[in-house]
């Protein structure tokens, strides 16, 4: 691919990097659940929920641009629905969100992923009644690169 075809591929990832949705600690969540990468990249999902429909979501943490731009989509998107349709959610939404399916690249691929397990396994939490423990998890035991790829995309 050439340098100017993957400067429009990125260009979605790096506007939302810029300027995400929703990157903010939240008041009084009805779940919070952390995600942690093995990378080193974690995440921190809040969600408010009024009779089983999520009405406010927020994220919050230290990860590369493909995951910031993934968490601003996702908690965007799943304002207005049931816990029980987040769960649901599969990857092509995913990819139709953010706009690329990545599946060319397993690095990105897994940091697009990452927001969306984590927001899925609070809203499982929430349902099984455990909105309030804080919950780990390892996604992938593929090497992270993302400081080199975000440094060769101009972000840091």
């Amino acid at each position: 691919m050439s340098e100017h075809n993957e400067e429009n591929r990125y260009k979605k990832f790096i506007e939302l990097f810029r300027n995400p949705k929703n990157r903010r600690k939240m008041d009084n969540p009805s779940a919070v659940n952390e995600g942690r990468n093995t990378c080193g990249d974690t995440i921190q999902v809040y969600l408010k929920i009024k009779n089983g429909k999520i009405i406010d979501a927020s994220y919050e943490g230290a990860f590369c641009a493909f995951s910031n731009a993934s968490a601003s989509q996702v908690t965007e998107f799943v304002k207005g629905m049931e816990v029980g349709e987040v769960i649901a959610i599969d990857r092509p939404k995913l990819f139709e969100l953010v706009g690329d399916d990545l599946s060319d690249n397993p690095h990105r691929l897994r940091c697009i992923l990452f927001p969306l397990n984590t927001i899925k396994d609070a809203c499982r939490k929430y349902q099984e009644g455990k909105a309030e423990q804080d919950f780990k998890k390892d996604l992938s035991d593929i090497p992270c690169h993302c400081s080199t790829e975000n440094a060769e995309m101009g972000i840091e």
